[in-house]
């Protein structure tokens, strides 16, 4: 058996544990029996339909945030690193074990809502959407493990907070639906409506299911990458890459006009645009990494660069290949091309747009100093994108768009086709502007050692 599973079940599953948990059960069932003598089975269904959510999603996902957690706080963690367990043993038996308890209560629930579905209507349905949630759930559980991995720092205090009040919101955001899916009456005419992911016709419960089993196994993927950056088994960012196009392609089903062609690559250039924010937001992309990346471009094979590589760049070289294949495929032919006839250009503004923004994290990152970069990019862009365009705008329309090139849609919807000259200009300094400061700053900060060698 996986040490780590085992570990984790020898910690949660005591024979006292074990014996509360049917019995609390057993109270409350017996409860919801007298309190409801109309119908008893659809009663229970549902109450144990939510005791299954409220078990799994709710209380399963605090454990399983909590595994890591304990561990940085209890200062174990480095023991954890130092295992001999691959990646994915690690992670499988952290996924699994940290959360046995509450599935061992969700899975008694599941078994008393079938039992109670049994002499109702849909049963066959009904049982379905209990495996979606379950397979949602584990996906959820994944998700939420793999995300805390990511921005695991153990040398920074605040990190917990922060990842706290995201596990939070993310946990809001997930538990909604489940509860939705779950709850909904299986005599409702819509609940084996045929579903519009893809266009394939499938029934809803078919169709969630299989959305569920995808986000389960870009789920296992993130896990499993996330678990191997921790344990110091460095790899290339291939899954970081297939992780942000399965997630684009799952996306682009439910596009109103889902399609191969320009819809597909229009929906995967999007996300990985979003998540070359994400990577700039929650990795680390100080000088101690660009300096390692450069040392193993002049000294190592190529595969230690990429090994060595911070995670947007390979986001942003991804929406701009994907934005090739769109104008190639006949992006401006489209639908929704038709609809927004700038649409290709503002794409390639936003492309622009992300490594402007990029530059700007960068030139605060790139200070020796323990300052976060996070909170004056933020502030940087909020004052150069809304607050001085949002000034000038009234006095001289025309200056807006050197200060915000977005705010060239404006020209947009007074009847233009594109966005204008000034837009594009203003694009242009903007970078050019930038990359003479991250330039200035990495040759500000470089060692007094290195600059000499350099003179000489």
């Amino acid at each position: 058996m996986n040490p780590e599973f085992k570990r984790n079940l020898w910690l949660e599953m005591s024979p006292s544990r074990l014996a509360i948990m049917p019995g609390v059960l057993a109270l409350i069932g017996l409860l919801v029996y007298v309190l409801n003598p109309d119908d008893p089975q659809r009663s229970l269904f549902v109450a144990f339909s939510v005791l299954f959510v409220g078990l799994t999603v709710g209380w399963g996902s605090l454990l399983v945030v909590s595994s890591i957690n304990n561990e940085v706080s209890e200062r174990t963690w480095d023991q954890q690193r130092l295992s001999a367990l691959s990646p994915w043993s690690m992670a499988w038996g952290k996924l699994f074990g940290s959360a046995a308890y509450a599935w061992y209560g969700g899975l008694l629930c599941a078994f008393v809502a079938v039992v109670a579905a049994l002499s109702g209507p849909a049963f066959w349905s009904r049982c379905v959407w209990l495996l979606v949630g379950a397979v949602g759930t584990v996906a959820l559980h994944a998700w939420l493990m793999a995300s805390r991995l990511h921005t695991l720092d153990i040398r920074s205090e605040k990190a917990s907070g922060m990842a706290g009040r995201l596990f939070g919101v993310f946990l809001v955001l997930q538990t909604l639906p489940v509860i939705f899916m779950v709850l909904r009456d299986p005599s409702s005419p819509d609940r084996e409506g045929l579903g519009s992911w893809w266009g394939w016709g499938l029934p809803l419960s078919i169709q969630s299911l299989l959305v569920a089993l995808l986000l389960l196994a870009l789920g296992l993927l993130a896990l499993w990458r996330s678990m191997g950056k921790q344990l110091m088994v460095r790899g290339v960012p291939w899954a970081w890459a297939l992780g942000v196009l399965g997630l684009g392609w799952v996306i682009a089903g439910f596009m109103p006009t889902p399609g191969w062609g320009a819809p597909l690559w229009m929906t995967l250039a999007c996300t990985a645009l979003a998540s070359t924010y994400g990577a700039l937001f929650t990795e680390s992309n100080n000088r101690l990494v660009w300096q390692a990346v450069l040392y193993h471009r002049a000294h190592s094979p190529a595969r230690r660069v990429w090994q060595a590589l911070p995670l947007w760049p390979v986001s942003w070289a991804l929406a701009a290949v994907c934005l090739v294949a769109y104008s190639l495929t006949g992006g401006a032919a489209s639908e929704a091309a038709r609809d927004v006839p700038a649409l290709e250009g503002l794409m390639w503004m936003a492309l622009l747009h992300t490594l402007r923004d990029c530059g700007i994290y960068h030139f605060f990152a790139l200070r020796n100093t323990s300052r976060k970069p996070t909170a004056m990019t933020l502030l940087t862009l909020f004052v150069l994108g809304v607050v001085l365009p949002a000034l000038v705008a009234s006095a001289a329309p025309g200056l807006a768009p050197w200060l915000e090139p977005f705010f060239g849609a404006k020209a947009l919807a007074m009847g233009e086709e594109s966005l204008g000259a000034s837009a594009w200009l203003g694009m242009a300094l903007h970078l050019v502007v930038v990359a003479g400061l991250v330039a200035w700053r990495w040759s500000a900060g470089a060692p007094a050692a290195l600059r000499s060698a350099r003179a000489d």
